[in-house]
């Protein structure tokens, strides 16, 4: 057995020699796993933690170590992994700044930094704000919703007006999406909304680069909005500047629904396919005059012009993580060209993702990193495999075949860009497009060959204010893919709902794909063991049978499978997030089920719940409380329960919430109940409120 085993591992350590050209490849991956660990502590790391990867870089110096290959190896991954813990560390000291703790409501004057675009509102991201009141902190970001007084407001105004301004908003439920962090890495210390119309007492002539962006994409949204198709407006201006706010919620809905949501965010398709239409029209140019064909490297101009033009479309699109690792690619293909390199590789994705990964740890965190990369190393290791042959049957075929293989091949990258991101768009969204790959189909061409060209033709005229006819043509190609994703949106079954699944099995997945499509010998199919460990987490999860808000006017009952909730007009956004959770809409509300159901009683004080000998008490008022106080075994209150209140074995007032943020009770037939708070599995961390921490003495 123990010979089995050894020579096992012997052959094991033997593919992994023969794979050493693949191990740059993991480089990104250690870093990442860095990453995910200082983001998955719940305390924070002070400084001095930086000097955590001198031991084991000294290690490397001893000539022992460099002589036993495998401990080598290990020690070098180790230091990668702690190489990302620190850079985390040192992004998270770089942007730290002051964040608002309480509502307030006062006048401010700002420099506007960003302005996105909007039929009835408008969202502004302001810097430098000084305040009427002087007891507010000196917060350097804050985002505003206007939606009067601001249609004139552009970036690098200096302007002032009467908002409510409130702290970041929290999770929705423990261990969602941490919007508070998302902010805190953004610099916006305050969110809230303006009570009256801006007054622009300064206006900037003179914008700083960091501002240049902003206004370009400004002016190019007025610009689209002026002269475009109203129809297509908000489609043109997200593939133009990246700015989703003049499409309406139902056409967000329907692209999502049907898998076409990516045609919205700038990413490769679009940086591909502006690239290389540059490329193509510029060598088709140099190509046609003989004098310049035969003596300069047309190719190597063309690659240089093509850098240039998607630099500016950088800027423009507000380089948002996918525009940015989209942007790095192409680049890396362009200077290929250049140098006579290959252009397209598992390498320069890596090197892609280390960059993004060094200067924005944060990402890591987000969806749009996730399924970016997970969408183009899929494509890019399934291509490695099958392209070539794509190609040569490509290249011996007529023009019905050739059209057929660029049918197959959109089909096959559909197919596996949809495979590659299903699992990231559970886990963030908890539904997946079931027909995506039948719109893509369709969408996907259009997108290519008629709706991007007129685009580039738009952004070619506009400073010649002739692109009225362009955005139109363009127009009728989104017109298009629009109905397309209607179509599809609307048969029923085409989205699949389920709900989200465990951090835990997301990255034990992520892992085993990377080592089925990173290695090439038999070791490959250790990866199987992935799938053996994941399935049983995510068909054993547990969501939480009873979540209350942390403003206490929301709280949702899973009874009988059904989802139950309070009320549908408070905390709207947490009740969407709680609906992705549960992979449904918690429509239903608690008040029309009190005579149906058996269990549940309702009055204007609040709600009981009756489950496994516990009387579990909602209450609303403080009257009701101090009922409640006498049978129930769990009490809910959204008001103070005094310190008399001993019956109920667990209290959940307004200070609980104050403190910690969205409840989540998991109930069990014994009798046991199980607790989880925002701020609990969140820990210490810079961007939780200092309430928290000082209430459990892990702030600093």
């Amino acid at each position: 057995m123990l010979e089995t085993v050894g020579n096992t591992f012997l052959r094991f350590l033997s593919c992994l020699l023969q794979e050493r050209s693949r191990w740059f490849l993991w480089l990104p991956v250690l870093f990442a796993i860095g990453i995910a660990v200082y983001f998955n502590i719940t305390w924070h790391p002070e400084i001095y933690w930086l000097l955590l990867p001198v031991f084991p870089l000294f290690l490397l110096f001893f000539s022992f170590i460099r002589h036993i290959q495998v401990i080598y190896v290990t020690v070098f991954s180790l230091i990668i992994g702690l190489a990302g813990f620190s850079t985390a560390i040192i992004r998270t000291e770089m942007v730290k700044a002051p964040v608002l703790e309480k509502k307030v409501v006062t006048v401010l004057t700002a420099t506007v930094l960003h302005k996105s675009a909007g039929n009835k509102k408008h969202r502004l991201v302001l810097e430098e704000p000084d305040f009427q009141k002087k007891d507010i902190p000196v917060v350097h970001k804050i985002r505003l919703t206007s939606r009067t007084g601001s249609d004139d407001i552009r970036p690098g105004d200096r302007v002032s007006v009467k908002a409510v301004l409130l702290p970041p908003p929290p999770p929705a439920y423990p261990g969602a999406y941490d919007f508070q962090r998302e902010s805190y890495y953004r610099q916006i210390g305050a969110v809230g909304y303006t009570l009256g119309r801006f007054e622009r007492y300064e206006k900037h002539d003179n914008l700083r680069f960091q501002d240049l962006s902003s206004w370009l994409r400004d002016t190019i949204n007025r610009y689209i909005v002026r002269n475009g198709p109203k129809e297509s407006a908000g489609f043109s201006v997200a593939i133009m500047t990246g700015d989703k706010g003049l499409l309406s919620k139902q056409e967000l809905d329907h692209m999502r629904e049907a898998g076409l949501a990516h045609l919205l965010a700038i990413s490769g398709l679009h940086m591909g396919m502006i690239g290389g239409l540059i490329f193509f029209v510029i060598r088709l140019a140099g190509s046609l005059v003989p004098g310049i064909a035969l003596r300069y490297p047309v190719k190597k101009w063309a690659a240089l012009l093509s850098l240039i033009g998607l630099a500016g479309y950088l800027l423009v699109s507000g380089m948002s993580i996918s525009a940015l690792r989209a942007f790095l690619m192409i680049s890396m293909v362009f200077l290929a060209i250049c140098f006579d390199r290959t252009a397209i590789s598992l390498r320069n994705l890596a090197l892609a993702a280390l960059a993004i990964l060094i200067l924005f740890p944060e990402s890591l965190l987000t969806a749009s990193f996730q399924m970016s990369f997970s969408a183009v190393f899929c494509l890019i290791a399934t291509y490695e495999r099958y392209g070539d042959k794509l190609m040569t049957r490509a290249g011996d075929v007529g023009i019905i075949k050739r059209s057929a293989l660029y049918l197959t091949g959109i089909l096959l990258t559909s197919l596996v860009a949809s495979l590659a991101t299903a699992p990231f768009a559970l886990y963030h969204f908890g539904q997946f497009s079931l027909l995506g790959i039948v719109a893509n189909l369709v969408a996907v061409p259009v997108m290519g060959l008629w709706v991007m060209p007129w685009t580039v033709a738009a952004f070619i005229l506009m400073p010649f204010a002739e692109t009225g006819i362009a955005l139109e043509l363009a127009g009728n190609g989104i017109t298009v893919i629009l109905w397309v994703a209607e179509q599809v949106a609307s048969i029923p079954g085409s989205t699949l709902r389920t709900g989200t699944y465990p951090l835990q099995a997301l990255t034990i997945l992520i892992i085993g794909t990377l080592w089925f499509l990173i290695w090439k010998t038999e070791i490959r199919w250790f990866s199987a063991l992935a799938i053996l460990v994941t399935i049983p987490m995510i068909v054993s999860i547990q969501e939480p049978d009873i979540l209350f808000s942390r403003s206490g006017n929301l709280y949702l009952i899973r009874h009988h499978e059904t989802l139950l909730v309070s009320t549908r007009r408070a905390d709207r956004f947490e009740r969407e997030r709680w609906g992705l959770l549960y992979g449904e809409e918690p429509v239903e509300k608690i008040d029309d089920f009190t005579d149906k159901m058996k269990g549940i009683a309702c009055d204007t004080s609040g709600c009981v719940l009756f489950r496994d000998k516990q009387l579990i008490a909602f209450s609303h008022h403080r009257y009701a409380s101090d009922l409640d106080c006498r049978r129930a075994h769990i009490l809910l209150s959204r008001q103070p329960v005094g310190q008399n209140c001993r019956h109920p074995d667990i209290i959940i007032d307004k200070f609980d919430l104050w403190r910690e943020g969205t409840h989540a009770l998991y109930l069990s037939k014994a009798g046991k109940t199980r607790i989880e708070t925002v701020n609990a599995v969140r820990g210490s961390r810079p961007w939780v409120p200092t309430r928290y921490r000082q209430a459990t003495g892990m702030g600093r």
